[in-house]
């Protein structure tokens, strides 16, 4: 779990748990506003500093399961929820302090979350920030361009959030996203279809026609993606030329459709609105995306120049 996420659920708390105690001294005591105090409760248990016990006895079970405002209690009971409520009131307005200092990175409707894939050695998270780059620059150019920031690289996780300078870029950066998802599932299928020919040692004509076809539907594919991104450009384009514009597109779409075949994912800020989080795609990992990120290419000259594999590098360099 990422820390914004931590800290977004602790302010959720920080901002609902608002208990109300009061009694009619004849002995019958009230807690009033239950509702905003289960939905503290759900968040602290969300990110695991509570536990909410499957237990008719459990006082958290209790406020989980309410369906009411008001609790009314006996002297006994007010009590026992008094010391839990104290406690937890304490420890929230602690946690509260010490995430807001700790994690100073505020979401905006500008920020993207994004998850990168998993690596194991230097060089790899190198060509992944690299890839990132390339792609998201290249968007930014078409649509007006302006700095890409990095807000926040996550401690303990693979998440970055990064800060662009318009909506536009965001809604540009959804959608190339959401091309390059599409893109990613046929290529890791096509990918998986043909390691599975290799382990079975089946070389055929048609086979091997077969894989071409699908690697030239791949190939239709990111130029038609290309194109319609283009023609749902809005105005600002930076002067480019429309031809200009497509191939920076197609070229964002390769380094993107790599980057997610290896298990990246984008996501909205926390903080975006329905309408723009409806635009982003849902990663629900129907597909496994697992394939190892490539060698950025050889020739610094050519963005476009052919990826290749760490193991054929190696092979190569022998």
């Amino acid at each position: 779990m990422r820390l914004v996420d931590i800290k977004r659920s602790i302010n959720i708390a920080f901002e609902n748990f608002h208990p109300k105690f009061s009694s009619n001294n004849t002995g019958t005591y009230y807690i009033d506003d239950i509702q905003k105090v289960k939905v503290a409760i759900r968040e602290l248990d969300h990110i695991g500093f509570l536990h909410i016990k499957d237990s008719d006895d459990d006082l958290l079970a209790q406020i989980n399961a309410s369906i009411t405002n008001r609790f009314i209690l006996n002297g006994i009971q007010n009590e026992a929820y008094k010391t839990l409520f104290d406690r937890l009131s304490y420890s929230i307005v602690m946690l509260h302090q010490w995430i807001n200092n700790y994690v100073t990175t505020e979401e905006t409707e500008k920020t993207i979350n994004i998850k990168l894939p998993q690596t194991n050695e230097l060089r790899e998270f190198s060509i992944t920030i690299d890839l990132l780059e390339r792609a998201l620059s290249e968007i930014s150019i078409i649509n007006g361009g302006g700095e890409i920031k990095i807000e926040q690289l996550d401690h303990g996780s693979l998440w970055i959030i990064i800060s662009v300078c318009s909506m536009q870029i965001v809604k540009a950066i959804s959608k190339a996203t959401n091309a390059a998802l599409d893109i990613a599932k046929k290529k890791v299928e096509l990918d998986l279809m043909k390691e599975t020919l290799k382990r079975s040692k089946i070389e055929t004509q048609a086979i091997e026609s077969y894989v071409k076809l699908q690697e030239t539907i791949i190939n239709q594919l990111l130029q038609e993606y290309s194109e319609q991104l283009e023609d749902q450009k809005e105005e600002d384009s930076n002067g480019l030329a429309k031809a200009e514009r497509r191939n920076r597109y197609k070229k964002a779409l390769d380094e993107l459709t790599t980057l997610i075949s290896a298990g990246a994912e984008f996501h909205p800020s926390l903080t975006a609105a329905q309408e723009i989080i409806d635009e982003f795609p849902k990663f629900d990992r129907q597909v496994e995306f697992k394939t190892p990120i490539a060698d950025l290419p050889r020739n610094k000259e050519d963005d476009h120049a052919s990826l290749i594999s760490p193991k054929e590098d190696d092979t190569q360099t022998k």
